[in-house]
């Protein structure tokens, strides 16, 4: 009986091996064939999540770096706002005769002819250029000069001017000034 006892336990553990094995087996063939391509699947998202979490928290940094110059932005915004009111988008000539005679009045220059030039295109902006005659002393041609070229209200620039004598009236001098103002293209 111990034999068979024996006999019954090998076939017994026998048995159990070889259920064992296929267990093992099926658990391994299920393992590296049907739950790599799961995991492979995985990883390729968990990849894709990763470069867009990082694509994410580069546009956050943006966003903050941007929400930290806020007042700088704003003061560029009214800087902005300021030079286009000095550079018009319109040829704006009732705006530039405007400025020309605030000038004149202030500084005593007596202008004879004033006559607009040939217009030069620039890409960004257009130069609209003005011939002016006038007549003044050289204290007030000079303070003319630095109205033009500080202008607050509009971008001007004087491009050229020449002084001539006046032999009746010593201190007063016959002057032509080719002064230039922009317009903004858009």
């Amino acid at each position: 009986m111990a034999l068979l006892d024996d006999e019954q336990a090998k076939k017994n553990l026998y048995t159990g091996l070889v259920i064992a094995a296929v267990l093992l087996a099926g658990f391994a063939y299920y393992h590296y064939v049907i739950l790599k391509t799961h995991y492979l699947r995985n990883e390729e998202k968990k990849k894709a999540l990763r470069v867009e979490v990082k694509e994410l928290q580069d546009q956050l940094k943006e966003i903050q770096l941007v929400e930290s110059q806020r007042d700088k932005i704003e003061e560029m915004r009214k800087v902005v706002a300021e030079a286009s009111k000095r550079l018009p988008s319109t040829p704006d000539a009732v705006g530039f005769y405007n400025e020309l005679i605030r000038i004149l009045r202030i500084t005593g220059v007596y202008a004879t002819r004033v006559s607009p030039e040939k217009r030069r295109g620039q890409p960004m902006y257009t130069e609209i250029p003005y011939g002016v005659v006038c007549q003044c002393r050289y204290h007030e041609f000079g303070q003319f000069l630095n109205l033009i070229e500080e202008n607050q209200n509009r971008f001007m620039r004087v491009g050229s001017f020449s002084i001539q004598n006046n032999d009746k009236r010593p201190s007063i001098h016959p002057i032509n000034v080719r002064i230039s103002t922009f317009m903004f293209n858009k």
